[in-house]
């Protein structure tokens, strides 16, 4: 059980939000909390998760149906980002980093031929096998 489960203000956003909610706390209280504290520890990636993290549908959670994705937009993802960071900041982290910064900018970004490749038909190995996305950027100085 998490230590820092607190009861929800009910703010009303629908029972999908809320089963959602439910759901990721569910999966954050049994499978990253008990890893949290090693993790830090170690600083060791835990890259068991993401496959578990994709079959819930939260890689896609804001890609579009029509690419794999569970097309349940920005709120959706929030939620999901509560949840996990309450179990784990630095899987919360890494998980927004993949589902947002990586998997969600190539489809608001992408060309056709980007979304094609990487969000069309093989989107549900990244979002629950296989890929991990990730971030990098350079500097000019």
């Amino acid at each position: 059980m998490l230590t820092n489960q607190y009861p929800a203000l009910d703010f009303d956003l629908g029972a999908e939000i809320d089963q959602l909610r439910d759901s990721v706390r569910d999966f954050a209280a049994d499978e990253i909390a008990p890893l949290a504290a090693e993790i830090d520890r170690s600083d060791a990636f835990p890259r068991q998760l993401w496959p578990k993290m994709g079959a819930l549908g939260l890689h896609g959670i804001t890609v579009e149906e029509e690419f794999g994705g569970t097309g349940m937009g920005y709120l959706a993802h929030c939620v999901a980002m509560e949840e996990v960071s309450r179990a784990s900041a630095a899987i919360g982290l890494s998980y927004g980093a993949h589902s947002n910064l990586c998997v969600n900018q190539i489809r608001r970004n992408g060309s056709p031929a980007q979304k094609a490749k990487y969000l069309g038909n093989s989107f549900p190995r990244r979002a629950s096998r296989s890929a991990l996305g990730q971030l990098s950027w350079s500097s000019s100085r």
